[in-house]
């Protein structure tokens, strides 16, 4: 019995450690072919972005995570005082929204400044801006 309780604890701390991987697939007219982004693990996290002939990769940026808790105060507070609590508490996070903000490096040197958005159960999607300016979709699956 004792040995079934550190299986299940050691799958549960093994899922809790996955980190999220999303991939990108290299639409029509877009200059980025493909791509990855892994998030969630900290210094692991990872944003790779391949153009013909070009690779960029960015590594251990931060994952901004925010909650507008002015609004859903007003939505849940007096409707539903239990859901309001388990938003404040952070145990519901399914109103979260992340950010990253990076730049990524080629092995020449050249960059690309990107900036993503997304919902919790969302894809991850923004914009990535070369060093003359110009600005390049990017969706991740």
């Amino acid at each position: 019995m004792k040995k079934f309780y550190l299986n299940i604890l050691a799958i549960l701390l093994l899922t809790g450690c996955a980190s999220h991987v999303h991939r990108m697939d290299g639409e029509h007219g877009a200059p980025f072919i493909g791509g990855e982004l892994v998030h969630d693990s900290g210094e692991g996290n990872r944003l790779a972005l391949e153009m013909s002939g070009r690779r960029y990769e960015s590594r251990g940026f931060a994952v901004g995570r925010q909650t507008n808790l002015a609004a859903l105060r007003k939505r849940y507070y007096g409707v539903d005082p239990k859901h309001w609590k388990r938003i404040l508490s952070g145990l519901d996070t399914d109103h979260a929204t992340y950010s990253i903000e990076t730049i990524a490096i080629s092995a020449e040197g050249h960059e690309v400044s990107c900036r993503l958005m997304w919902k919790h159960g969302a894809k991850p999607a923004g914009v990535c801006a070369d060093q003359a300016g110009t600005e390049f979709p990017v969706r991740f699956e």
